[in-house]
């Protein structure tokens, strides 16, 4: 049909019964999407490293051939028990690939037939043109009998033959997937699921059943490496957002996060989201360099650049580094990848925000609420971008929906965004009323994460109130950190104390001149 899967592996490949199903054609579709813009432009290969062609692992151009060369990696696996190319890793493998010939099966398994051995090396190729033109000459050529020339121009197309040869092929391909199916427990993969489900609403309640859930599967099967990746996403973000977790003492969320990706990159090295939650952990270990963070990112891109979370997590790391061109480019990305993606749609509207581009924050601020309407960053971020548009009376409507919807340490932030509303709204004795009550929550989440001082130490900004906010500012223990950093530099509603020298003090970037975007 004209497609080019471009990640052609056993994992993608299925059978049912008689049937054999090729899924997953989420690469294909991104670039399908993209029309002019090529995903290859940022100079990342896209596919599974083990199997993509070396055009693909050279970021080139690309075309059916390349998906040929991923088939006849998986049929030479199957056939000798490993890949054709092998090395310490990934890049060692793509180098061996780009600069020397697979070897002969029959070296690993005398009984494999010349034909076949012949087909599958030509279609291992290291240059397009020297593989077969088409997949069905590739078929023709493992129909061939052994010890017989082939040629393209004698090969005749009996119909039967050919959905006999392509099942057998692809059912042989198929096996790997079928037996890691087997291997695991159809109740460990629908708990895990439940977990990044839990996971994703980014609420504490989510995150604490989100922790029993994982850890339930994990309990099952210890084996079971994307049930600990979530793990240690969901203890990190606890970690992050000053979320509870019961019967887990602050102090303990990052070691068991630290040890949980740890397990996972052990089971399962080529995953590209536990390359992604090494990142984020990386940033809770060192939240004052996002270089080491940024280089995970960058791994998890290149085993996979269509993952919606890995462009996040990247905009994230460039945002903090006080590069927003390349953290907006990150996630326009992550959205183009994933219309749905709520997290990659809000900060789309905090990325234009933190620009003062106010018009176009709120465009995405309402996608994201429209996609999820009880996703409380979404209310919450619309609630400050209506604030700075001066439509008062919008944001107190987003700002009351992110109370209702909050829970935990989410409380505070959304009363301090309703107290936000009404100070910038000229009615200071009310911003307080709401904001004692925050003020009051907050001390039983001590010590205070980098977002709830920010929220609180805004509403003080916003009253005038300089000994307020750096009070607030104060109560957070790592001001070097680069996100909170992030807040301090960006937020327009710090506007009235950015020339006190005592907050201009706290700066490690300092804030843009009045009037230029951030």
């Amino acid at each position: 049909r004209g497609i080019v899967h471009r990640d052609v592996k056993p994992e993608n490949v299925f059978l049912s019964g008689d049937h054999v199903y090729v899924v997953d054609f989420g690469i294909a579709k991104a670039i399908a999407a993209t029309e002019a813009e090529r995903l290859t432009s940022t100079g990342l290969a896209i596919g599974t490293p083990t199997y993509m062609s070396p055009e693909q692992a050279m970021a080139g151009t690309v075309d059916a051939r390349s998906d040929q060369y991923g088939i006849a990696v998986m049929l030479y696996e199957m056939l000798a028990g490993e890949p054709p190319f092998a090395g310490p890793n990934q890049q060692a493998i793509i180098a061996r690939r780009l600069t020397e010939a697979a070897r002969p099966l029959s070296a690993v398994r005398s009984t494999v037939p010349p034909a076949v051995e012949r087909a599958t090396l030509r279609a291992l190729e290291r240059t397009p043109a020297d593989r077969f033109p088409t997949i069905e000459a590739f078929l023709a050529a493992l129909q061939a009998p052994s010890g017989a020339a082939f040629s393209a121009r004698s090969w005749r197309r009996p119909a039967a033959g050919l959905a006999a040869v392509a099942v057998l092929v692809l059912a042989a391909l198929g096996a790997r997937a079928m037996l890691l199916s087997r291997r695991t427990d159809p109740e460990v993969i629908a708990l895990y699921r439940r977990g990044v489900q839990l996971y994703d609403r980014r609420t504490a309640a989510g995150t604490v059943e989100a922790t029993a859930v994982l850890n339930e599967a994990i309990r099952r099967d210890s084996s079971y490496a994307p049930a600990w990746n979530a793990l240690a996403k969901t203890y990190a973000r606890a970690l992050q957002r000053g979320f509870r977790v019961p019967d887990v003492p602050t102090e303990r969320l990052l070691p068991l996060a630290v040890t949980a990706v740890e397990r996972s990159l052990l089971l399962d090295e080529s995953n590209a989201d536990a390359w992604t939650t090494q990142a984020i952990v990386s940033h809770q270990i060192d939240p004052t360099d996002p270089a080491t963070a940024l280089r995970s990112v960058q791994r998890s891109l290149a085993l996979d650049s269509t993952d919606a979370a890995a462009w996040h997590q990247y905009a994230i790391m460039h945002a903090d580094n006080g590069d927003l061109t390349a953290a907006l480019h990150g996630w326009r990305r992550s959205v183009r990848l994933n219309p749905r993606y709520t997290q990659g749609l809000a900060f789309l509207a905090w990325g234009h925000y933190w620009r003062g581009q106010y018009d176009s924050a709120a465009v995405w601020a309402d996608s994201a609420i429209h996609v999820d309407p009880k996703y409380v960053l979404a209310h919450q971020t619309s609630a400050l971008v209506e604030i700075e548009r001066r439509r008062f009376d919008a944001a107190q409507n987003r700002a009351e929906a992110a109370v209702r919807l909050a829970d935990d340490v989410e409380a505070v932030h959304t009363r301090a965004s309703l107290a936000l509303v009404k100070a910038r709204a000229g009615n200071p004795n009310l911003a307080r009323a709401e904001l004692l009550p925050a003020e009051v929550l907050a001390g039983s989440f001590a010590p205070l994460r980098a977002h709830t001082a920010v929220f609180l130490a805004e509403v003080h900004a916003a009253l005038g109130d300089i000994e307020g906010v750096l009070k607030a500012l104060g109560l957070y223990g790592a001001p070097r950190d680069m996100h909170f950093q992030l807040h301090l530099r960006c937020s327009p509603t710090f506007a009235p104390v950015e020339d006190d020298p005592r907050f201009k003090a706290m700066l490690v970037i300092p804030r843009p001149p009045r009037g230029s975007h951030c």
